[in-house]
């Protein structure tokens, strides 16, 4: 992960640095979102899920079933539950296709504000005074926000009712969407600049409160966590917390005086980013004692490791996190990372085999370009450094580079080879983006 952010084991910002990527936070948001997914007829892979490094509570959902949620949210959840009923109100957003009509109201209220702005620009000038036009294009801003903010309420309420429905389909209580909603109840009372942005733009109402409580007294699903599930997300939670907030506020927080699981993994990442490694070790140590196969565990032993240039004991640390989680890139590209930095012929030959099964999962991640570049530079092989790093800027925005890199590839390829198309996309989809860029001149 860049500087930009805390560093969370296993996590790799991408182009947008308030992205947090991380193997374990993303998988427990998984474990939630996919039954939904499947339950609403949506491929889990179609949808993409990112969480943001930002301390407002928010999610929401942009165009290309994309699905983004803020850490400010997790960390304000105490049960899986109540980040569940928020995933299924934003998949009824997805299923719903509100984002397309929530596009064609933005256009509506924009033409219909330009025209009221018009006619009270037209009043105050009839009238030889200005502050009379003001007032009728301030009137008729108001009337578009009220018809606007009537149509969101109207999608905010249909999402609603599908997350019910999907949390039905999945035998699971909507008691978690209530409880989350109730936390925001007081808000809709507070001036918009206090309130927190999921209220702001998802309009909260009583009657939308109100039809979750009656579905929940009328819908007899238990509302019950397994204890694994709970600490599962009692785990992420003080992942996040450690990791996003000052040290001195997380060891406060986990307390020596705990000696439960989550609290001595809060405090293994509050000593490793203090630089108190001699502190951080025997924490995650013990947890490895009593849980050898959790692989979440071995990978943040990796990184701490790594990070205080151990690097053969850090490979070993990532060696065993993959075995136990094979199915997880960003760990694979974190293992990547240690044995590039090594440097021996072995390392680089096991690196190599880790970064192409990461990127075949996740080929948009830039990073691991950037290292399967580093890692046959280190070769001497040029044209395949040259093809690696042409990816890399494509996925940046760096178009010069990108096209770069792709002459550079080219002159070291025939065109029979495979390789040779895909530098010719990359090479397509580089000078069409400068084309935009240029507003269409070369």
């Amino acid at each position: 992960m860049t500087a930009v952010l805390a560093p969370l084991q296993g996590a790799i910002a991408e182009t947008a640095p308030s992205v947090i990527r991380d193997a374990e936070v993303e998988s427990t948001i998984r474990s939630y979102a996919n039954p939904l997914f499947r339950a609403a007829g949506l491929p889990p892979d179609s949808v993409t899920i990112r969480v943001l490094n930002s301390s407002v509570l928010n999610a929401f959902v942009t165009t290309g079933n994309r699905m983004f949620i803020h850490s400010g949210l997790i960390l304000r959840t105490e049960t899986p539950g109540q980040l569940t009923g928020v995933i299924a109100h934003e998949t009824g957003h997805i299923v719903g296709g509100h984002l397309v009509r929530l596009n064609d109201a933005v256009e509506k209220a924009t033409l219909a504000s330009m025209g009221t702005m018009a006619l009270g620009l037209l009043a105050g000038l009839a009238a030889g005074r200005a502050d009379a036009g003001m007032a009728a294009m301030s009137l008729g801003q108001q009337v578009v926000g009220r018809e606007f903010f009537s149509y969101t309420r109207t999608q905010e309420s249909s999402a609603d009712q599908y997350a019910l429905k999907v949390l039905d389909q999945t035998n699971q209580s909507a008691q978690g969407l209530l409880d989350f909603f109730e936390t925001l109840a007081d808000q809709e009372m507070l001036s918009s600049s206090r309130q927190d942005p999921y209220v702001r733009t998802h309009p909260l109402t009583s009657e939308r409160i109100e039809a979750v409580r009656e579905h929940v007294a009328q819908v007899h699903i238990p509302y019950q966590t397994p204890t694994d599930k709970q600490l599962r997300h009692d785990r992420m939670v003080a992942k996040l917390f450690a990791f996003l907030e000052p040290q001195s506020r997380t060891l406060q927080k986990y307390g020596e005086s705990d000696q439960s699981a989550v609290a001595r993994y809060a405090r293994s990442i509050a000593y490793f980013r203090r630089g108190e490694l001699a502190k951080a070790l025997p924490q995650i140590d013990s947890l490895l004692t009593e849980y050898p196969n959790d692989a979440y565990f071995w990978e943040l032993k990796g990184q701490m490791l790594f990070e205080n240039a151990r690097l053969p004991d850090a490979a070993d640390a990532y060696r065993k996190a993959v075995q136990l989680a094979p199915n997880e890139p960003l760990i694979d590209l974190s293992f990547s990372h240690v044995l590039v930095e090594m440097g021996t012929d072995a390392s680089r030959a096991e690196a190599e085999k880790h970064l192409r099964k990461s990127l075949t999962a996740e080929p948009g991640t830039s990073f691991g370009w950037r290292l399967l570049g580093t890692l046959y530079g280190q070769r001497g092989d040029e044209t395949q450094a040259a093809y690696a790093m042409a990816e890399y800027a494509l996925l940046i925005g760096d178009n010069s580079q990108a096209l770069f890199h792709v002459n550079k590839a080219l002159a070291g390829v025939k065109q029979s080879d495979p390789l040779w198309l895909r530098l010719q996309d990359i090479k397509q989809a580089a000078e069409a983006s400068r084309d935009r860029e240029n507003g269409g001149r070369r």
